[in-house]
């Protein structure tokens, strides 16, 4: 099993999929704040549960809580004892990733091979997210339309470069100066058929 698996099976097997949801937005962007409904809309789980956990998070001092106006907003406090464990272990089991994962696997397409590279699997706090998708059906408005709604419940920016498999296949064979750069670069793979590889 390799890291990115049992990142993500140690993350399932922690925290409930509320929690995951609640804490990945929290945690995986601490310098924001969200209002209730905002955190329902973006974790896409039922209002009930997000508003049970976000009031169990706040009481166990997880979450800081402020009321502006009509509104309480919640973001992940600073101050609480394992704040740094809690952002550790959201960027080490790969909320970023479970979303870019989801946000594939709901494209109704083929996708031959996905990947994170560059600054962002180095430095998981990097502001954009370099994504390179190699599919023989997938439009680039429809790729640039999913991952929006990733870039806005984790804040930060998702630079595609997209594909077809002969493109892609040709690029290697010549040792396309670009694709040589990003595939000789640090690299999260997010999704691969058999026999397709950098």
């Amino acid at each position: 099993m390799g890291i990115i698996s049992q990142g993500k099976d140690l993350w399932n097997a922690l925290f409930t999929r509320t929690q995951r949801q609640v804490l990945g937005l929290m945690f995986g962007h601490p310098d924001r704040s969200y209002y209730a409904n905002e955190v329902v809309r973006l974790a896409g789980v039922g209002t009930g549960s997000v508003q049970r956990e976000l009031k169990r998070l706040a009481g166990a001092g997880l979450l800081s809580v402020e009321k502006i106006g009509n509104q309480k907003h919640y973001r992940a406090n600073r101050d609480c004892p394992i704040f740094g464990e809690l952002r550790s272990i959201v960027v080490k089991t790969f909320g970023v990733i479970e979303q870019l994962r989801n946000a594939l696997a709901e494209l109704d397409t083929d996708i031959c091979y996905a990947m994170l590279y560059g600054e962002a699997v180095r430095d998981p706090a990097a502001t954009t997210l370099d994504l390179l998708i190699v599919s023989a059906d997938l439009e680039y408005a429809d790729a640039i339309t999913r991952l929006t709604s990733v870039e806005n419940r984790i804040g930060r920016n998702i630079r595609l470069t997209l594909l077809d498999p002969e493109s892609f296949a040709k690029a290697r064979e010549e040792e396309h100066a670009g694709l040589d750069g990003i595939l000789n670069a640090p690299r999260i793979v997010l999704r691969a058929e058999p026999g397709v590889s950098p």
